[in-house]
């Protein structure tokens, strides 16, 4: 059989058959036992409520069976010489998307994340690994944790400083410092809601299995655009309006930037009305989707500017 230009090149023979030689193939196998002994185990369904699909289970599972994997018990010693043909690994590989894609977005790189998350501790576990997290997804989150600490430690001094200096008898003494650190205050809350919107859901997504150790670095510029947002809403923003009852609700410099942080969407949402208010919005500021919609909505005495479409007057009207 002639080499396939593939991920899993090396796998497959020159006779046709696949064994366990090659890293990715390992790899995939260890994968797909992971997802499915998950979503078994747990009795996982889909957000359609639709069941484990047992047949794709059964495919993966006999393929391990026939590479030694399942046969030896702990699946970390398989027996040297098995394989199996291109065709058995190319079910092996349409199961595993199947499972994969009935399990989302609970994967297998969100299983490794999170492995230790659900499991006993042993006594073999070290203290160091109990202090900073016996996976990587809580060793993530601790270090998110100490930032987060850091940042409230520093607004709690930067208020301390403002307290402080206010009880100075000489009121120009400290007023440069002083302004300086009630202008930088409201970034501070906006990065510390920042962390506590992440925090929790970070915490969210450990505890559902799905955490993706490749969206760190969302997580860290979340962190920035909260502090920009909480800098930035005190310039558009004085009050807030309570939506079901209309009371007004009037929020400190600190909590509006505690708010836009935890919800950075607040900030964009006031922006964009405050624009709409001031700059009308014409068809040219309208994607692809939404002037098609305008078009369709439009009466059809008007053309595509609101003006009345003369080619459709009557005759008698022209007259």
């Amino acid at each position: 059989m002639a080499e396939v230009n593939s991920p899993a090149q090396g796998a497959i023979q020159s006779q046709g058959v696949v064994t366990l030689e090659s890293s990715y193939t390992r790899g995939q196998i260890d994968g797909a036992l992971a997802l499915s002994e998950y979503v078994l185990s747990t009795g996982f369904q889909s957000a359609s409520g639709e069941t484990v699909p047992l047949d794709a289970v059964e495919v993966i599972q006999g393929t391990a069976v026939k590479l030694g994997i399942l046969a030896t018990g702990d699946g970390t010693a398989p027996q040297p010489g098995r394989s199996i043909s291109a065709a058995d690994w190319n079910d092996l590989e349409r199961a595993y998307y199947r499972l994969a894609v009935f399990a989302s977005p609970v994967t297998a790189e969100t299983l490794d994340a999170t492995r230790a998350i659900t499991s006993i501790s042993d006594e073999s576990e070290t203290w160091w690994n109990r202090l900073i997290g016996n996976s990587p997804a809580l060793r993530f989150t601790r270090r998110f944790s100490f930032v987060t600490i850091v940042i409230a430690v520093a607004i709690l001094t930067g208020e301390c400083l403002v307290y402080y200096w206010g009880l100075d008898p000489d009121t120009t003494r400290y007023a440069w410092e002083r302004n300086l650190a009630q202008i930088l205050l409201p970034w501070g809350y906006g990065a510390l809601g920042s962390c506590a919107y992440l925090l929790r859901s970070a915490h969210y997504f450990i505890y559902q299995r799905c955490f993706d150790l490749r969206r760190k670095p969302e997580y860290f510029n979340r962190v920035l655009l909260g502090a920009i947002s909480g800098g930035a809403i005190i310039l558009f923003v004085d009050y807030l309006v309570d939506s079901d009852s209309g009371d007004t609700l009037h929020l400190s410099s600190a909590a509006l930037g505690f708010v836009a942080g935890y919800s950075t969407d607040f900030l964009f949402n006031t922006i964009e009305r405050i624009v709409a208010a001031i700059f009308p919005r014409d068809n040219s500021d309208l994607n692809p989707k939404q002037q098609v919609g305008r078009k369709a909505a439009l009466p059809k005495n008007q053309d595509r500017d609101g003006s009345p479409d003369e080619g459709n007057k009557k005759p008698e009207e022209e007259n």
